[in-house]
């Protein structure tokens, strides 16, 4: 490490308020990102988990959005009652990885409603693409216990934890873009183990292509076309490895900044 990459590292050790250093990150803009850089927000991330999830806790507007979803889950009589207000919807899908859903009312009223031992089921197709479909069926049961097992005080605070979590994550893409979505995707690398789940899922999508100088404009080909181009840069088994997905991650980031690697992958 040479002498100013050293000062780098020292400058961007954690703070006390759990966040990232962005000035010394990017020296005033994102033009200046490099690829050093990506190495320390990522390990400044992960180091400051604790203090950014207190952070993310204590958000006023965090606190109110927790507190419309308790309400309306105590008062509902129906599951159609939790998913019709789009507070509580919002809030309950971002806890189970299904955020980016939640303006697609009709749908996930019918998958999330859906039997999850049904093969034929909605959850069940859709898990093909995004296994979160299929595990937020399995987890409530909505069309065996309706509104239940959301009612339960265990339930309501792990979707309190949750979605807290992914508070934290869009507060690290914030402070430094695409952060957020890097860590994220770490932890749902090990899930996704066909070329179709890193098509279904957006997150996994998005690291990947950008990662790899994937053209977005993919998403207008033919479903295999789209399989093709995935598949002709990267290798789904690759993501079983923890040393893989972070040089993935650690990519990504470098290229979302605009400070990309070319065609070197490290």
């Amino acid at each position: 490490m040479n002498v100013s990459a050293l000062s780098l590292a020292y400058s961007l050790l954690p703070r006390a308020s759990g966040g990232i250093d962005v000035a010394s990150l990017f020296g005033g803009g994102a033009a200046s990102f490099s690829a050093a850089n990506a190495h320390i927000a990522l390990k400044q991330a992960e180091a400051d988990k604790a203090k950014q999830l207190e952070q993310a806790a204590k958000d006023p507007a965090v606190q109110r959005e927790l507190a419309r979803y308790r309400r309306v889950v105590e008062d509902a009589e129906s599951v159609d009652d939790v998913l019709d207000d789009p507070v509580a919807r919002r809030v309950l899908l971002t806890a189970n990885g299904l955020g980016d859903q939640a303006d697609y009312v009709g749908l996930v009223k019918k998958a999330v409603m859906s039997d999850p031992a049904d093969q034929k089921s909605l959850a069940y197709r859709m898990s093909e693409t995004n296994p979160a479909w299929l595990a937020f069926a399995t987890k409530y049961n909505l069309q065996l216990y309706g509104v239940g097992k959301l009612k339960l005080s265990a339930a309501i605070a792990e979707v309190s934890e949750n979605y807290i979590a992914e508070k934290r994550l869009d507060a690290l893409d914030q402070q430094i873009p695409g952060l957020g979505s890097a860590v994220l995707f770490k932890t749902l690398a090990p899930q996704i183990d066909t070329t179709m789940k890193v098509l279904g899922n957006g997150l996994a999508r998005e690291v990947v292509t950008v990662a790899l100088n994937i053209p977005k404009e993919i998403a207008y080909q033919s479903l295999e076309a789209q399989e093709r181009a995935i598949e002709r840069r990267l290798d789904v088994a690759d993501l079983q490895n923890p040393e893989f997905v972070d040089r993935l991650v650690y990519r990504y980031l470098v290229e979302y900044n605009g400070a990309g690697l070319g065609g070197l992958f490290v």
